[in-house]
């Protein structure tokens, strides 16, 4: 008897696909790509490609817009320098409130 050293091979990223009703665009695509080299249209390679694509096009740099991020940064610093100016003027209040009672207090 001959030892049998061939072995079935697992399906194609077994246990990678997106299960449920509610997929978003990204992972129908993902499990389309899966479906299609365990139906025999794509080999592998192709496959493997094809998700290396999908995934920089999703999550790329090409999705972040400098723009976008500029506009925060400067709205974020504005904000810190009206939040820093408002704590410099009740400072100032505190201090001529306290002088005041300092005044009211000698006589």
């Amino acid at each position: 008897m001959e030892n049998d050293t061939t072995t079935t091979p697992d399906p194609y990223r077994k246990g990678q696909t997106y299960e449920g009703t509610d997929l978003s665009g990204y992972q129908k695509k993902f499990n389309d790509i899966i479906a299609d080299v365990r139906a025999g249209r794509i080999d592998q390679t192709e496959a493997d490609e094809r998700i290396k694509a999908l995934q920089d096009s999703e999550f790329g740099p090409a999705s972040f817009d400098i723009g976008e991020f500029e506009d925060l940064l400067s709205r974020l610093e504005g904000s810190k320098v009206r939040q820093q100016r408002q704590r410099s003027v009740e400072g100032r209040r505190d201090i001529m409130t306290q002088g005041l009672a300092g005044m009211m207090g000698n006589f």
